[in-house]
């Protein structure tokens, strides 16, 4: 029997061995050895079989995890046909499933489905692509693991029905990426690691150049094309760079490739054919990628940075740069290896910071060394979270959309501001260090000198890991003046180009002294002021220029003058100076009125002055701060139901006691609020402390029995509830701050109403509210300052 299957049914394993030995696949030979072992165990059994000992058996089911077009499901189909035609396997069929065949959308659903494939696929190949599909991980937010009953269910009935017993009829395959698949099997059902051993998976990694170079060959041979060694040079450095995108297609990307390539080919050879000639059917380098020798072009660097002012230092770099990866590749080395990805920009606003990441992007992006050229801009914001445990995540997210681009973190300085900032730059700082993000994305973080320089101080691991800065100097009067010149040349070449209208720029392109002088002073004056902001206000200044001089010109003929200059940098200088002036003046007449009728009501006389309290009248006040308050507003004497206007009191008074009467009623419900969530957070905890413990008998249990698969299980659990409840405590922790802050604040204001009572000011004996300076009756008529009260 067993002999008989292997001489007949080879068919399977000579398939894998072809393969193998076409392209010498490392991720195959695994693939061989254990379909070898698996025969020589045939051989082995017909021995046994002879001497009647029982026949050595195996679990069928295995895990197969990589990347994109690395041939998993193709393999996973000649695997299963392996062990039907050597007889493992009754029927002979291997069947093909997604996440979508089992998840029902009713309860009960997901079970029916899941025992129905497999009830049906019994004796067959059951190959489950993109299983990772059947846990839901995550929150939309990215704060932690999110519960779907349906995909649940799913999993649980698969454990279930799947016991992974050696001589089973059945054979279960499940494909999927590799750490989405490790994400799986470390939150869902412990028993579908027993029956899908993770350290036994097939892992198909990534295709070397090599391997990409002989999948090239075949596709190419298939659809009867050839190429060029430019052509094949191109390709495998497109390859090279598409790597460092999420996902990396492998085997895909040169379908892709070759889809484009076949294009422009097309359109080559209708452009270029002539009657009676026969297409060669050669695709070369222009074909994959038009501008394919952009690395090789000397004068790259330098013209990308054309026309920007004080960029010399940065050209030179990058051209440094340039000049390295070539010499590297000459000698067959990775220039990833030397090239610096992560720089710190120092500089204030507007010298050319961002516009400089774009450039480096393009550099990078010629060189071979990014997928492609775009800066993704963040900030602070989009790296920090809310609350506890969602900053790494949402900061992974923001690394993972920059994979084989630039991501340019502005104002970076915030990062070194809070705890929760901290926790993103730390995220940061660890993950450029791991292979999923190192030397695939550059990062630039970017800010003023003293804010970058304080950063780098409170993480020590950033030096190291930010060794390259460059410097952004402010633009001096002479950079303003050239930068003017220029961005009003382009003007002119514009104006040429599109209705051959003249502009003379005499003056700017050739200044006399006193002109020059003139435009310097000014610009020195400009560069001192507040909110200057260099390259981007003298873009704004040109373009004042130009548009008084297309207001005082007619015709085809625009003449620039000195005086339209110098008036518009006189403009924004007393504009920026009117700026500073008001923000140390007092307020406007109208404010001040509002402000003086304020004062008129605070200040008229009391109907019961303000008296000095005897002994029997004061108020310890170390006393009621001891004490607990009540979950009453402190203070209240009357409801807000009695409570009249007081006659004479203006309107806008009133509004603005009625808002700071609503302001005290908000303070108040947070506070209710924070000690209810507060108690229920303590439950919870209670909760899980005994959950804990009772897992953790369990597993004791689970050891004193020696039962592999109950410890396995109760020492998951277990570890799922210490991770809980450390996450629980944490948020409980945030609250009692929360609520001790507001707590304290009401002990005070509890101080505070008992003296305002004990003083008599207010005769309805209303209740008091705190408004700017003091306090005021819930009449409006009553004001009792913050002096007041506490010389009282």
């Amino acid at each position: 029997m067993y002999l008989g299957g292997i001489q007949a049914n080879k068919a399977g394993f000579e398939v894998i061995q072809c393969l193998a030995k076409a392209a010498e696949y490392d991720w195959l030979g695994r693939v061989k050895k254990t379909v070898e072992a698996i025969l020589d165990t045939m051989r082995y059994n017909y021995q046994r079989e002879l001497e009647e000992k029982p026949l050595v058996a195996y679990s069928l089911n295995k895990v197969f995890l990589g990347n994109p077009g690395t041939g998993k499901t193709s393999i996973a189909k000649i695997y299963g046909q392996i062990f039907v035609d050597i007889g493992f396997l009754s029927n002979g069929e291997a069947v093909m499933r997604n996440p979508s065949d089992f998840i029902g959308s009713v309860i009960g659903e997901s079970e029916k489905n899941t025992k129905g494939i497999l009830a049906s696929t019994l004796g067959n190949v059951l190959v489950i692509d993109e299983a990772y599909g059947l846990f839901a991980g995550g929150t939309s937010d990215g704060a932690g693991p999110r519960s779907d009953q349906y995909r649940t269910a799913v999993i649980d009935t698969i454990v279930a029905e799947v016991q992974s017993t050696p001589g089973d009829d059945r054979c279960v395959l499940l494909l999927g990426y590799k750490y989405l698949m490790e994400e799986v099997f470390q939150n869902v059902n412990p028993g579908l690691s027993r029956r899908f051993p993770m350290d036994q998976a097939f892992v198909f990694e990534d295709f070397t150049s090599n391997e990409l170079d002989a999948i090239l060959n075949l596709k190419l041979k298939e659809q009867g094309f050839g190429i060029t060694d430019l052509g094949r040079r191109v390709v495998l450095e497109m390859l090279e760079r598409s790597r460092n995108r999420p996902h990396f297609g492998n085997a895909g990307e040169i379908d892709n490739l070759l889809n484009t390539a076949k294009i422009r080919y097309q359109k080559r050879l209708s452009s270029t054919k002539r009657p009676g000639s026969v297409p060669d059917s050669i695709l070369d380098a222009p074909d994959f990628d038009e501008d394919f020798d952009r690395a090789d072009k000397k004068e790259g660097v330098a013209k990308m940075f054309e026309g920007v002012i004080g960029c010399e230092s940065i050209v030179a770099k990058l051209e440094a740069y340039r000049q390295m990866v070539q010499s590297l590749r000459r000698l067959d080395l990775d220039p990833r290896t030397q090239l610096p990805f992560n720089f710190v920009f120092r500089g204030p606003p507007g010298t050319g910071k961002t516009s400089t990441a774009r450039k480096m992007g393009q550099v990078y992006y010629d060189m071979g060394l990014l997928a492609s050229s775009e800066v993704i801009e963040t900030s602070a914001t989009d790296l920090v979270g809310q609350y506890v445990g969602q900053t790494g995540p949402k900061t992974q997210k923001v690394l993972e959309r920059g994979l084989g681009k630039v991501l340019f973190i502005d104002e970076a300085y915030r990062l070194a501001e809070g705890h929760f900032a901290k926790d993103a730059m730390d995220e940061i700082v660890d993950g450029i260090t791991k292979p999923r993000f190192a030397q695939k994305l550059i990062i630039i973080l970017a800010g003023y000198d003293a804010d970058i320089n304080q950063l780098m101080s409170i993480n020590p691991g950033l030096t190291s890991r930010f060794p390259e800065s460059l410097q952004f100097d402010p633009l001096s009067s002479a950079d303003c003046i050239n930068l003017i010149c220029e961005l009003l040349l382009k003007e002119k070449r514009d104006l040429l180009s599109k209705s051959q209208a003249q502009f003379d720029l005499v003056c700017l392109e050739s200044p006399d002294f006193e002109f020059k002088k003139a435009m310097s002073k000014r610009f020195d004056r400009l560069s001192k002021t507040a909110g200057w902001v260099n390259a981007r206000d003298v873009g704004t200044l040109t373009k004042t220029i130009f548009g008084k001089t297309l207001q005082s010109s007619s015709g085809k003929k625009l003449v620039l003058n000195k005086d339209t200059v110098l008036e518009a940098l006189d403009s924004m200088i007393n504009e920026r100076s009117s700026r500073e002036v008001f923000s140390q003046s007092p307020p406007s007449p109208s404010i001040q009125k509002r402000e003086q009728t304020d004062l008129a009501i605070r200040t008229q006389p009391l109907s019961n002055p303000v008296t000095e309290p005897d002994s029997k009248g004061s108020v310890n006040e170390d006393v009621a701060s001891s004490k607990e308050p009540d979950t009453t507003e402190p203070g209240t004497d009357t409801s807000a139901a009695t409570t009249k206007r007081d006659a004479g009191v203006p309107d806008e008074v009133w509004y603005q006691l009625e808002k700071d009467k609503a302001l005290a009623e908000a303070k108040e419900k947070e506070f209710l609020r924070l000690k209810e969530e507060e108690e229920e957070q303590e439950k919870e905890i209670l909760k899980l402390k005994a959950e804990e413990e009772k897992a953790a008998r369990e597993l004791e249990e689970a050891k004193r029995k020696e039962d592999e698969d109950a410890k396995i299980r109760h020492g998951q659990a277990r570890l799922q509830l210490e991770l809980e409840r450390r996450r629980q405590e944490a948020i409980l922790e945030e609250l009692r701050k929360q609520q001790e802050a507001l707590a304290e604040a009401r002990r005070k204001e509890q101080v505070n109403q008992m003296k305002l009572r004990s003083m008599g000011v207010c005769v309805q004996g209303y209740q008091w509210h705190k408004q700017s300076g003091g306090y005021r009756c819930a009449g409006g008529a009553h004001w009792v300052s913050d002096g007041q009260l506490g010389s009282s």
